[in-house]
């Protein structure tokens, strides 16, 4: 007598399928914050452009569904990792509570801070957010810069001034941003040609104080109520 034969039917009977949904983490649960805070620490390591979805779902060591599950695309994510620096930076470095200029001159210096010390914020914001294919992704961004420029308007006196002479916080917001990201990027340039005996944080602390008696000169005018000037004796 004969055996039956016996067909193996395809797929694993003792394997559940796939269930739609919230992706399983490989360890444990796995919540947005751990996958922003694997992406912020990879982009540490690696440019933006090179912090994949797979490579931060590798940092968190989740499945890149999971990734892809809370944050829909990876300029959604990157802009989670915006949002967060910037909370961060902005809990550490209360505003200051001093008059305009004071406001204008601390201003000026957490800029070049910040650009010193978070390197992946401008490619983020312009090579990754900023030309997103996310129309959400690009309003976002839109509303962060806003809120700067008009915070940086609040410093000055658009209403003592008229016509090409008034000065434009947009471009103010432009020209502070240019002159802390150049240092900041510039330093295999810059060290060759610092004096000997002065240290990366002293030329730094120099140039933080040059920047903002740059801005505080060329606006103290905007930026105090006015007064005559009183003649020298």
């Amino acid at each position: 007598m004969k055996a039956k034969k016996t067909v193996q039917r395809s797929g694993n009977p003792s394997r559940p399928g796939r269930s739609r949904g919230r992706p399983r983490a490989k360890q444990g649960t796995v919540g947005r914050e751990v996958i922003v805070a694997s992406a912020r620490k990879l982009l540490e390591k690696v440019p933006p452009h090179k912090a994949t979805i797979s490579s931060i779902a590798r940092s968190a060591q989740v499945d890149p569904a999971l990734v892809r599950y809370y944050f829909g695309s990876r300029e959604e994510l990157l802009l989670a990792v915006i949002e967060e620096i910037l909370g961060d930076w902005k809990f550490t470095h209360p505003a200051q509570t001093a008059g305009p200029a004071a406001k204008l001159a601390a201003l000026v210096g957490d800029m070049l801070d910040f650009a010193i010390n978070v390197r992946s914020m401008q490619r983020l914001m312009i090579d990754e957010c900023a030309a997103s294919t996310s129309p959400e992704v690009r309003r976002r961004v839109r509303e962060l810069n806003a809120g700067a420029v008009s915070r940086l308007a609040l410093l000055l006196h658009p209403e003592n001034e008229n016509g090409i002479n008034a000065t434009d916080p947009l471009f103010m917001h432009v020209a502070i941003i240019g002159m802390c990201e150049f240092f900041a990027a510039a330093q295999p340039m810059i060290t060759p040609l610092m004096p000997a005996g002065v240290s990366t944080k002293l030329l730094a602390d120099r140039y933080k104080d040059f920047i903002v008696r740059l801005v505080l000169d060329g606006l103290r005018s905007r930026v105090e109520p006015w007064s005559p000037r009183k003649p020298r004796p």
